[in-house]
């Protein structure tokens, strides 16, 4: 009787965590708490990489872009194979378990590490770490959500985010003054195990869940209206239209790139099932199924993704640009120690926590109203308030005034970023694509390219003409360049407009 009863009672919980893994909202806590963990891991090292690089091993200032290009180099290797490889598998699980393997070798490096290419080969495993467990955490909310509440959900991520962001630097500086570098690398390792067991006992793959809302959607056995909203804009490729006007068709010389994304402007019915199509169609300008080629070269040709590809490179890029730089500018200007210089940190992440959900929710707010268009302008917005954001921290003269230039900057880049993630998802279920995570990749292709490039510039700049020069001229040049390419789709699809008129 006893046995009998503890094996229906071993069952039942078996079937509840099920059910759990099997839901949208565990997808999207899983990838929060993976966020935090990347974040986390990743900025450990930044406070005291200036002691261990000048103090310690006696290397130049440039060393310290190389530190973060290196980051980069592995970030763009790994980001250009593991969107496609995802896709072709139609796997999103096996990729995360990997990223968080990669976290515990890349650990292990650090705590041996005793020249300065040991650093060098552990930023290169935790960029691609980084890299694969970022894309795939995006790539899992987008596949699983429906593309008018991708704003917020992006927002939530970015906030989990920017808590490791605020704790890393800070944790990583006591650490380091405690226990050295084998105490930051012990971290690092603790946190990549529990980051292998929260994958593995709470994750499911997200392709499974989106095929099981579309097996109930065109059964009509779906459950419960938050089921049924899900549904429908996932897997629902929008009926043609013209985006302000949806009851009329557009013309057929539109280009696909203006249709599909402004094809709808409002959320769909949490009741309408209409809507749901009954095959998917391929995405705009390909010509072969997205399981069996490469799809990111043709991603990149559309206007709909090159701004928000360009978006992510000035962006992420100046982030690292300042995450260089500023423990650089503290150093030097000031004299803090690697833990002043986390509390630095501290502040402007619990700034940037308090700012993040606002920005997802008014992101979302603004599409809802005003169409897919206005996610464009509401980056060129953000580009513009990033530049004085960048000048305030570039010309501050005390503390205060550079934390507050840094926080401000924290929170307009993030007018960038987050509408441009956002963007990627929406694209993609808008066109009804299987490249989902090829189209993520393509952030951290964006993402690696920047850190490659920008920071060495940044720290040599730095060495040559100082701080305020380096950084008023490069953030001018960036977010110009940004501006430029964010605009082109809106712009494109206003003349084409005209003249079809």
């Amino acid at each position: 009787m006893i046995s009998k009863l503890a094996s229906t009672t071993l069952m039942r919980l078996k079937q509840a965590a099920a059910r759990v893994r099997s839901t949208p909202a565990t997808i999207w806590v899983a990838s929060s708490l993976i966020a935090l963990v990347n974040r986390l891991i990743y900025t450990l090292t930044i406070a005291c990489i200036p002691d261990l690089l000048q103090r310690v091993l006696h290397e130049p200032r440039s060393s310290n872009g190389v530190i973060t290009a290196a980051f980069g180099v592995g970030g763009l290797v790994a980001g250009c194979s593991i969107g496609y490889i995802s896709d072709r598998t139609q796997n999103r699980l096996v990729p995360q378990l990997v990223a968080a393997a990669l976290y515990v070798v890349a650990g292990i490096v650090f705590f041996y590490a005793k020249h300065f290419h040991q650093i060098v080969a552990f930023r290169l495993i935790l960029g691609a770490a980084s890299s694969i467990a970022d894309t795939m955490l995006f790539t899992t909310v987008a596949d699983v959500y429906p593309a008018n509440l991708l704003g917020f959900k992006m927002a939530v991520l970015f906030v989990f985010d920017n808590i490791g962001n605020m704790l890393g630097p800070l944790l990583g500086g006591k650490a380091y003054e405690k226990m050295g570098v084998g105490g930051i690398a012990i971290i690092a390792m603790g946190l990549g195990v529990a980051e292998f067991l929260l994958i593995l006992i709470f994750v499911r793959n997200s392709l499974d869940i989106r095929q099981t809302l579309v097996t109930n959607a065109t059964s009509s056995i779906a459950t419960s209206a938050t089921d049924l909203v899900v549904i429908e804009s996932t897997i629902a490729s929008r009926r043609p239209s013209t985006g302000d006007h949806p009851s009329k068709k557009p013309d057929t010389s539109v280009c696909s790139s203006c249709v599909s994304v402004l094809s709808s402007r409002g959320a769909p019915s949490d009741y309408d099932t209409s809507n749901l199509p009954a095959s998917k169609p391929a995405i705009a300008s390909s010509t072969s199924n997205a399981q069996s080629s490469l799809q990111v070269v043709r991603l990149l040709l559309q206007l709909p993704v090159i701004g928000p590809t360009v978006s992510i490179f000035v962006g992420t890029g100046m982030q690292s640009v300042i995450e260089t730089v500023f423990p650089l500018r503290l150093y030097d200007k000031f004299g803090y120690s690697p833990g002043a210089i986390g509390i630095a940190f501290m502040i402007v992440g619990g700034v940037l926590i308090l700012a993040m959900p606002a920005v997802g929710f008014i992101n979302d707010s603004v599409i809802s109203r005003h169409g897919e268009r206005m996610r464009y302008y509401t980056i060129a917005i953000g580009v513009l308030v990033m530049f004085v954001s960048l000048s305030v921290t570039a010309v501050a003269g005390s503390y205060p005034v550079l934390i507050f230039g840094y926080a401000l900057f924290s929170i307009t880049s993030m007018l960038v970023v987050v509408p441009a993630q956002s963007a990627f998802g929406d694209y993609i279920n808008s066109t009804g694509s299987q490249a989902m995570a090829q189209c993520y990749s393509l952030a951290w292709i964006a993402e690696g390219m920047a850190n490659i490039t920008l920071p060495p510039i940044a720290s040599g700049l730095y060495a040559l003409i100082g701080f305020l020069r380096m950084l008023l001229s490069m953030s001018a040049v960036l977010c110009t360049i940004c501006a430029i390419s964010v605009l082109a789709f809106p712009v494109h699809c206003y003349w084409r407009a005209r003249q079809l008129e």
